[in-house]
């Protein structure tokens, strides 16, 4: 059941987003009543936490099934003696899964807490770092391999910077800006909490972090050569309206579509910093679909050298129609749509009798709003750079 009511939004973003989702596109492929009955299941989703809270393991200092030990022991001193299951998901192999309880219903007087959920304050800090499912999916999906050099271009506070590192067992170089010097602070000190050596970040605008010719500089520091990177992740800036639980946004219509120009500044960035035959991810947290599949139609006609690539693991469901993309083109992103769940699944209490499969089908659709898209450069389209 639901406790809380749908998040609340100014009217203006509110009609914005129902006019998305209620595009013809999607009334077309299924009905009136069936987009507006999952719009508003979006928002009351919105307003509740996940059922699940995602560790994920840093494998860079210790195995998955030793921090998991150490999790269970510690999740048992919480709950004096509880046994509190912690799963390790089949597709995302450092991540774990675990699963929110608490009572249902309403009270005038607030008691005890709606939800119960473990404290991470510094536990296990070097070992694990919380992050939301869809965001420990993106890591994967970019692939990084050791030795490469990889860019992180909207960095901060360096969950997914660090995963990649994890990833490339600390091998190779990730570059990672944020124009904001406290998160940049923030970063590097995940970064040496973690053991992570192979992370060099930069308090840069990501924007700007392109140079068309040679010039005098610090060796190694933005801004960067066109073509210089194996691979690029590119968790853009955005609205942020998949973020759960958020009951209230109080942001107008301007600042939730001020976001798109901003992208496709650092889209033009990325295309260009990647070397041909590299990996472009693109991802945000938000919901709407000029931030995400009009960002991906956009980026394919202007750039010819970019082929859209299926993504591993493919976890969230297909793209939302809307944008022109094919059908074929929608299978290719990964869209994490919190409507998708059915009313009941919100009951845990009920998880402890559920089949394995199903509770990770659970964990894998009951997450914050998310979107990846992953693209190949095939060609170049960089005229050679003058030497001055």
């Amino acid at each position: 059941m639901y406790v809380f009511p749908k998040i609340s939004l100014r009217p203006e973003v509110e009609n914005y987003l129902k006019e998305s989702f209620l595009n013809e596109e999607v009334v077309s492929a299924s009905s009136q009543q069936e987009a507006e009955r999952n719009f508003e299941t979006l928002l009351l989703r919105l307003s509740h936490p996940p059922l699940f809270t995602t560790v994920r393991v840093n494998t860079h200092l210790g195995s998955v099934e030793h921090v998991r030990g150490l999790l269970l022991e510690e999740l048992q001193k919480q709950f004096g003696g509880s046994s509190i299951p912690v799963l390790q998901h089949p597709a995302l192999p450092d991540v774990l899964l675990i699963p929110m309880t608490g009572p249902r219903g309403i009270g005038i007087r607030m008691t005890e807490p709606i939800y119960l959920s473990p404290s991470f304050d510094n536990v296990l800090s070097g070992y694990i770092f919380l992050q939301n499912l869809p965001s420990t999916v993106v890591a994967h999906v970019l692939d990084p391999q050791p030795g490469e050099k990889i860019l992180d271009l909207c960095a901060a506070p360096g969950g997914k910077t660090t995963h990649i590192a994890a990833l490339m067992r600390d091998q190779g170089e990730v570059i990672a800006l944020d124009k904001i010097l406290t998160k940049v602070t923030k970063l590097k000190q995940n970064a040496s909490l973690l053991g992570l050596h192979s992370i060099r970040a930069f308090c840069f605008d990501a924007t700007k972090a392109l140079k068309l010719e040679v010039m005098d500089g610090v060796d190694g520091a933005p801004p960067f050569l066109p073509e210089s990177f194996d691979r690029i992740l590119l968790d853009a800036p955005c609205s942020g309206l998949g973020q759960r639980p958020n009951m209230a946004c109080t942001w107008t219509l301007k600042e939730v579509t001020s976001y798109q120009p901003l992208q496709r500044k650092l889209l033009n960035v990325a295309v260009r910093l990647l070397k041909p035959g590299g990996v472009l991810v693109y991802s945000t947290c938000t919901v709407t679909l000029a931030e995400n599949e009009e960002q991906v139609a956009w980026a394919l006609r202007t750039f010819p050298c970019l082929q859209l690539q299926p993504q591993e693991p493919q976890i969230g469901g297909e793209g939302m129609l809307g944008a022109g993309l094919s059908l074929e083109q929608l299978k290719q992103l990964q869209r994490f749509d919190p409507c998708v769940v059915p009313l009941e699944s919100m009951d845990t209490n009920s998880l402890g009798d559920a089949r394995r499969e199903d509770v990770i089908w659970l964990a894998n659709k009951d997450c914050i709003g998310f979107f990846i898209a992953k693209f190949l450069k095939c060609q170049s389209t960089e005229r050679k750079v003058s030497r001055k």
